[in-house]
């Protein structure tokens, strides 16, 4: 990854100056409305050329009394006309007294996982490896999804995904802007409609997972930059729905000023 970065950096031979953001995001989860369920804080570094992000979830509250989670994912790739590029994607998951570990890599010979411990059960049926080379991690498509949007305004787009056994597609549809004020975000918003739709890596005992309720997601449209992250996301259950809001927000933006070297 270092390689290509640095190809693209020297193919780039600046002497213009290229902007790349970084936020720092916290979110709360609650359930039925105000049952705290948990806490996800997000990391970006984005730029026109490559990101890097760091996600981490914690369980809390009543759903603490049933199943413990914490977790963290960190993805990183690169971004060519505003597609992204997924390279690297890490989880590291702690639940109901378990770990898994998923270190996953793409490159132009397909997708590699190393799962620890590996998987028993693969779905059926399981995901194809033409199926893995054409989506993105679940952080990367966030990623995408974010840029898809702030660069268009737009809510429309399909994106395969695959976490490492479940492969599923994310739509995007619909589209009202509005106003979110709070957590240090003012300013206008994009309520899409978002949809999980189940392909491959399921197996029977995953019924509830595959018919996951249409939600919603609001993406902040922000000034000078192609970036739109969510500011709330809704899930519907079979009681209530799921939010996840916007607790904190901080954006900083650095020019940075890319030169050509000579070896």
């Amino acid at each position: 990854m270092r390689t290509a970065l640095a190809a693209l950096t020297f193919a780039l031979c600046a002497a213009s100056p290229a902007a790349a953001d970084r936020f720092s995001l916290s979110y709360d989860a609650s359930g039925l409305g105000f049952v705290p369920l948990g806490a996800m804080t997000v990391d970006a570094h984005v730029s026109d050329e490559d990101y890097e992000v760091t996600a981490t979830i914690q369980s809390r509250g009543i759903l603490s009394l049933f199943e413990r989670t914490n977790l963290t994912a960190t993805s990183s790739g690169l971004i060519s006309n505003g597609t992204v590029h997924w390279r690297s994607y890490n989880l590291d998951h702690h639940y109901s007294h378990k770990r898994r570990v998923i270190a996953m890599q793409a490159t132009d010979a397909g997708v590699t996982a190393e799962i620890t411990p590996n998987y028993r059960i693969w779905g059926n049926p399981p995901a194809s490896d033409e199926q893995r080379r054409a989506s993105r991690d679940p952080v990367s498509t966030l990623v995408a999804m974010a840029i898809d949007v702030g660069e268009s305004r737009r809510c429309s787009g399909v994106y395969p995904t695959f976490d490492g056994r479940f492969h599923y597609l994310m739509q995007l549809s619909g589209g009202d802007i509005d106003r979110f004020r709070g957590a240090g975000y003012d300013g206008e918003v994009l309520k899409c409609d978002l949809a999980y739709i189940a392909v491959a890596g399921y197996e029977q005992r995953d019924a509830g997972r595959r018919r996951i309720p249409e939600g919603e997601v609001w993406f902040a449209l922000m000034p000078d930059t192609s970036f739109a992250p969510p500011v709330r996301i809704t899930t519907p259950l079979s009681a209530g729905a799921a939010n996840i809001r916007l607790a904190s927000y901080r954006r900083a933006r650095v020019d940075v000023e890319l030169t050509a070297t000579t070896p």
